[in-house]
């Protein structure tokens, strides 16, 4: 995508989403914007100021995302009715809990559904959804979610919303204890409150900077920021937990990319000490992926995320932390489970045969690894080693 057509994309999104008049460049590939705002699933944002000639072109992918809006909409309507009947304890994350901070939230390109409910009711939920009319589709090898279908809508139910490795559980939990009632769109749902569900997409942009972050997933936070987020709201309510659960470098500096790229109006001085250069950095990341890394879909290579990986943990916890995530055996049977960094060693062996296969592409995925460990340390993603 050329530079011209970088900034009318942009311009597109400032004009939806901030009211600016857009100033498109000369020579605008409209084909090549409306491509990369499908890639980044931006699509129904930007179209509204796209130029009327160019519009038909727009037209059904819009409407398309609308529909599947309202269907999402009321897919969820009919899970809320379900379980607020039989006295579940649960809340909507992202999805809809991002929705509601956009002038228009039938422009976010809506995904599926997901909610947590209370941990100690999760199979007793899982077998309401399959009486009635869920499909099961997949556990993800994994007991954190699963995975179910109906009405042409993915629904994921949640055991716990935090990564093992990244864990702020308690205070996810904490905030599904008092619930907040949000509506979107005449349709009433339970969230977070502002500070946790502001917490949740901003570590959803973190899990997803592992390979697929899009510009829609920043857009979410940068809304939420616009929202709510003023400097007595970062002070009184948000710092406090980003600092807690680490991702307050990342707060900063993503905020700070969104008021250089992205138009936020707001008057903030609370991301003022970002690094420019790293906030930039993050913005060509986020352009160069595409949404769930559609634009590049080897781009999360084997060897260049045992590079970053092993950087960020330390040998041996970096060998029991992937053991336990791919030894099926062992997460069955517990007494397996303390020799999972055995089981990582001769699974990298038999794949360390096929890599030396193609040595300048597993040297430059080497290299890319470390660039991309350090990037993550000037973002604060870092997992600790200790």
């Amino acid at each position: 995508m050329t530079d011209v057509d970088r900034q009318a994309l942009l311009e597109l999104l400032k004009a939806s989403l901030f009211g600016a008049e857009p100033s498109f460049p000369d020579g605008v590939d409209w084909d090549a914007v409306r491509q990369e705002a499908q890639a980044q699933t931006v699509i129904a944002l930007a179209a509204p100021f796209v130029p009327a000639e160019e519009q038909p072109k727009w037209q059904e992918r819009v409407q398309q995302n609308t529909a599947h809006f309202m269907r999402v909409l009321y897919e969820q309507s009919e899970l809320v009715k379900l379980l607020t009947a039989h006295d579940f304890s649960f809340i909507i994350l992202k999805g809809s809990a991002a929705a509601v901070y956009y002038p228009v939230p039938s422009r976010r390109t809506m995904g599926d559904i997901d909610f947590l409910v209370q941990p100690e009711r999760y199979e007793e939920a899982r077998i309401l959804l399959e009486e009635n009319g869920y499909r099961f589709i997949s556990d993800h090898d994994s007991d954190r979610d699963y995975e179910y279908y109906k009405g042409g809508v993915s629904i994921e139910i949640h055991r716990r919303y935090s990564d093992r490795d990244w864990d702020f559980e308690d205070v996810v939990l904490d905030g599904m204890a008092r619930p907040r009632t949000r509506e979107l769109c005449g349709r009433r749902f339970p969230s977070l409150d502002d500070a946790v569900n502001g917490l949740v997409l901003l570590d959803h942009v973190r899990h997803h900077l592992r390979g697929g972050l899009g510009i829609r997933q920043i857009i979410d936070w940068m809304m939420f920021v616009h929202s709510v987020l003023d400097d007595a709201f970062w002070e009184q309510s948000f710092a406090p937990l980003a600092r807690q659960t680490g991702l307050d470098r990342l707060a900063i500096v993503m905020t700070q990319m969104c008021r250089l790229k992205l138009g936020l109006p707001d008057r903030i001085t609370w991301c003022d000490g970002a690094d420019d250069a790293t906030a930039l950095e993050l913005f060509e990341y986020v352009m160069n992926l595409g949404n769930f890394g559609c634009k590049v879909p080897d781009v999360y290579r084997p060897m260049e995320w045992v590079s970053m990986e092993y950087q960020e943990l330390g040998l041996f916890r970096f060998l029991q932390s992937n053991g336990l995530a791919t030894w099926k055996a062992a997460k069955k049977y517990a007494f397996l489970r303390p020799f999972a960094w055995l089981y990582q060693i001769f699974r990298f062996i038999g794949k360390g045969f096929s890599a030396l296969l193609h040595g300048t592409k597993l040297r430059k995925d080497l290299s890319d690894g470390s660039q991309k460990a350090d990037f993550n340390e000037r973002l604060g993603i870092v997992r600790n080693k200790n």
